[in-house]
């Protein structure tokens, strides 16, 4: 790591054998139980057996992507809707139709894989085909094998059950889906408590009936429906880890100290394949800020502003609070927060092009391009600016964006609007031939607002004018 990098530097080996796993994805996923299982394992010489079990976890954060897929798509498209417009989306409700097949189908698959962990870790002596927790004869040795995966399982016979006619087993529904139909999923509009894409319970008989309650008697709401069977999955891995721990520390040649591993589980290090092309000198090593990606929306950002900011070097952090507090949106669109490109910029906040360049690589803002409409008001703190122009020609006017991560951290600084920045957008509009009118909010709440109008600048006013 180069001398400035505020991360630790890498161990000399990976600190465990769970490779090809982003364990951002896995934040339900101790990681700390992974690390001192490993060195058990590679203590003891044991690694071959685990290969399974390692295979399993890669197909669970497969499983968690194509999840996380289904509640965005289903969310996109339900944002779209109004009391007087359907959002028909064929490309979206096929993508989120194959993004369900494809979280069942890893499911089952992490499963297939935590069967063969389970014929060579218990000796089960099972070949091929048999090792299936559909057969009641795997499912019985392994019972018989060992009390307390057996009793973990017990619980789950429900969710095992191939049989089931309900969505509520994950093997049931992966069969149905793959066998015999597909996800039959109908866009409900408008959008209920059951979601604009709900999962139905039934598994069998195609689309439920249109008698059928839209109530959770008979739908799953898209988070609810992979939330239950994730949740289930990852519980199961959970309780194979924490056994495996017992069995190997009952076996272990030499005692591992938890304790001198704090170091190692610090911060999580994922281990994936990457091939030199060519023969290069390295600097420095880049690093993917932490940040845990939870299967509830809300999740994602809770803290997270916070801990973005401690992440940064001071020096980021006072130019990233320079760039927000003169951050611009549009009445008719809050979330699109935005800072013009001009030399207001560079002048007056000593943002250049490198600090600029920096910002996008944190993944806090992105150049863009901000298309006009006849009208439009555009909001920086207590003032608006209302733009418009005399010709039919669309106006597209360059900014820096703020992406999602920017937004939320830029909650944390106020919003600021001083006779430069005026002078800055006015001059920017009036540059593309967009005539602005200033107007003062006395009162903005959400999307209703009152002003005073305080002039018209127009792209044809002599250079120089005062205002």
């Amino acid at each position: 790591m180069d001398g400035k990098s505020e991360l630790p530097d890498f161990p000399q080996e990976f600190p465990h054998i769970f490779v090809d796993v982003a364990f951002d994805l896995l934040p339900e996923i101790s990681y700390g139980d992974l690390v001192y299982l490993s060195q058990l394992v590679k203590q003891a010489g044991r690694k071959k057996p685990y290969r399974s079990l390692v295979d399993c976890l890669r197909k669970i954060q497969w499983a968690k992507l194509a999840g996380l897929e289904a509640i965005m798509v289903e969310r996109r498209i339900a944002e779209q809707a109004s009391p007087e417009v359907i959002p028909f989306d064929p490309v979206g409700q096929v993508q989120h139709a194959k993004a369900l097949f494809d979280f069942v189908s890893h499911a089952k698959a992490s499963l297939d894989s935590l069967a063969l962990f389970f014929n060579s870790l218990l000796g089960l002596g099972q070949e091929g085909g048999q090792c299936d927790f559909r057969r009641p004869t795997f499912f019985r040795l392994i019972c018989e094998r060992d009390s307390v995966i057996g009793k973990q399982l017990t619980g789950l016979r429900i969710w095992l059950d191939k049989s089931r006619a309900v969505s509520d087993s994950i093997i049931a529904t992966r069969d149905e889906w793959l066998h015999r139909g597909s996800p039959a999923v109908q866009a409900m509009f408008p959008p209920s408590d059951i979601g604009y894409l709900p999962v139905p319970k039934a598994l069998k008989g195609g689309f439920p009936r249109v008698g059928t309650p839209l109530s959770s008697d008979y739908y799953w709401t898209t988070p609810e429906f992979v939330k239950f069977h994730f949740e289930k999955l990852t519980a199961l891995f959970g309780t194979v880890v924490a056994r495996c721990i017992q069995l190997e520390e009952a076996k272990a040649p030499k005692r591992i100290e938890r304790n001198s591993l704090k170091s190692l589980v610090l911060h999580p290090i994922s281990a994936l394949p990457m091939r030199g092309t060519r023969d290069t000198t390295l600097r420095q090593m880049r690093v993917r800020d932490w940040v845990p990606v939870f299967l509830d929306a809300e999740k994602l950002m809770e803290g997270l502003p916070q801990k973005l900011l401690r992440s940064l070097k001071k020096e980021e952090a006072d130019i990233f609070a320079k760039l927000a507090k003169y951050r611009t949106f549009s009445a008719r669109g809050r979330e699109q927060n935005f800072v013009l490109v001009t030399t207001f910029l560079e002048d007056s906040l000593g943002i250049g092009r490198e600090w600029r360049k920096l910002l996008q690589e944190i993944g806090l803002t992105t150049d863009g391009q901000l298309t006009l409409s006849q009208g439009e008001i555009f909001i920086c703190g207590f003032r608006g600016f209302m733009v418009s122009w005399s010709d039919t020609e669309t106006k597209v006017i360059p900014v820096v964006s703020l992406t999602r991560l920017g937004r939320e951290l830029s909650r944390l600084v106020r919003i600021e609007c001083d006779d430069s920045y005026t002078r800055s957008f006015i001059c920017m509009m009036n540059a593309n031939g967009v005539d602005v009118k200033l107007i003062a909010i006395s009162d903005f709440q959400g999307t209703t607002f009152r002003y005073d109008d305080l002039g018209m600048f127009k792209c044809d006013q002599p250079a120089g004018t005062e205002f």
